[in-house]
C-alpha cells in the first residue's frame, strides 16, 4: 500500500451546503488533510474546491483527463431525482445543477489508477437514484439516504479518522479500511462498487499508536463475531471484516493461520460473491501470499492452479488456528 503521487492526482472537493457547519468545516479540514505534507500531501492546484460553480461539470471533466494515479471526487450536500429518474447534486443556487451522469462519464474516460467518488448527502427519491451511484472501476464511498443520517456526518467521522488515526488501523488508511471504518462508526452501509483494489492505495498516514498486534487480532475477531451475530455469515460486511482478520492475524506472527483463514474466505467469497469477484481473488491472492510466508513456497506456487477447496498446501504447514473469530 502507499500513498497517492502527488504530481499525478486530482481532487474534486464540493460542499455545497456552506450555510451548514458540519458540511463547512468538514469540507474545509478534508481539504486541509488532502493537502497536507502530514496528510494525503497533494499540491493545493491539484484539490479544486468548490462551492457554487456553473462549470463544475468541466471541472471534474478536467480532473478526469488531468490524473493518472489518483482522481477523487468528493461531495457533501443535496442530491434529487429529476422526472425521469436521474440523480443530480445540487449547488447553493438553483441551478445549475450537477448530473451525476456527467460524473459516471468524466470517471468512465478517466486512465487514473484509482478513482474514488465520496457522496455525503441526503437524496430525495431515494428509491429513483438508488441504482445510479455505481461507477465502472470506481470505489464508492456514499452515506446516502432520504433520511437518517444528515449531510455531514461521513464527512466529520472522515476527518477524525484522517486526523486522529486508527488504533487498529496499518501505517498506512486505505480506503478500503476507512469505508469498512466508516460503515461500523456510521451504523449503516455504505456501498462500495467493486473495481480497483481498495486496500493498494492510502489516503493518509495513521497518525494513532498502534495497538499490541494480538490486541488487533482480538479486536478483529470480536468484530467478525458481533457482525456474523447482526448480519448473518453471508453478509459481504462480514467477509470484508474476515478480510481484515485474517490480516491481522499474520501480521501479528501467524502466517499459517492467516493462509488457513483466508483459504477459508475465499471458499466462502466463491459461494456468495461469485468466483471472479474482486473479494474472492484477493483472498486467493493473499491465501497464496501468507503460504508462502509461513514457508511453504511450493505450495503457494501451486494455489493458483488448484480448486479453491484444495486445502493441501496450508494443512501441510499446520496452521496453529489461533485468534479465529
Amino acid at each position: 500500500m502507499r500513498l497517492p503521487d502527488p504530481d499525478g492526482s486530482r481532487a474534486v472537493v464540493v460542499g455545497a451546503l456552506p450555510g451548514v457547519p458540519a458540511v463547512r468545516d468538514g469540507v474545509a479540514d478534508l481539504v486541509r488533510i488532502l493537502t497536507s505534507p502530514d496528510g494525503t500531501g497533494l499540491p493545493a492546484e491539484h484539490c479544486a474546491v468548490v462551492v457554487d460553480e456553473p462549470g463544475l461539470g468541466d471541472r471534474v471533466a478536467t480532473a478526469a483527463r488531468e490524473a493518472e494515479d489518483l482522481l477523487l471526487f468528493y461531495y457533501a450536500g443535496h442530491g434529487v431525482a429529476d422526472a425521469r429518474g436521474n440523480l443530480h447534486l445540487t449547488l447553493p443556487s438553483t441551478d445549475p445543477r450537477l448530473p451525476f451522469a456527467a460524473v459516471r462519464e468524466a470517471f468512465g474516460r478517466a486512465r487514473a489508477r484509482h478513482r474514488v467518488v465520496v457522496l455525503d448527502c441526503r437524496v430525495v427519491d431515494w428509491h429513483l437514484a438508488a441504482g445510479q451511484l455505481d461507477v465502472a472501476d470506481t470505489v464508492t464511498l456514499t452515506a446516502t439516504t432520504w433520511h437518517g443520517t444528515a449531510p455531514g456526518a461521513l464527512t466529520g467521522e472522515l476527518v477524525t479518522l484522517l486526523t486522529d488515526g486508527d488504533a487498529e488501523g496499518a501505517e498506512l488508511l486505505t480506503f478500503g479500511h476507512l469505508h469498512r471504518r466508516l460503515r461500523r462508526l456510521l451504523g449503516r452501509r455504505g456501498v462500495t462498487a467493486p473495481g480497483r483494489d481498495t486496500e493498494l492505495l492510502a489516503l493518509a498516514p495513521n497518525h494513532a499508536p498502534r495497538l499490541p498486534p494480538e490486541d488487533v487480532v482480538a479486536k478483529y475477531a470480536a468484530h467478525v463475531r458481533a457482525w456474523t451475530r447482526s448480519h448473518g455469515p453471508d453478509h459481504p460486511d462480514v467477509l470484508a471484516l474476515r478480510d481484515e482478520h485474517a490480516h491481522t492475524v499474520g501480521e501479528a506472527g501467524s502466517p499459517a493461520e492467516a493462509a488457513y483463514l483466508y483459504a477459508a474466505l475465499a471458499d466462502d467469497a466463491a459461494r456468495v460473491l461469485g468466483r471472479h469477484h474482486p473479494q474472492t481473488s484477493r483472498a486467493r491472492e493473499h491465501h497464496a501470499s501468507w503460504t508462502a510466508r509461513a514457508g511453504d513456497t511450493v505450495g503457494a506456487a501451486r494455489l493458483p492452479s488448484v480448486g479453491l477447496t484444495d486445502r493441501t498446501a496450508v494443512t501441510r504447514v499446520g496452521p496453529r488456528r489461533v485468534g479465529r473469530p
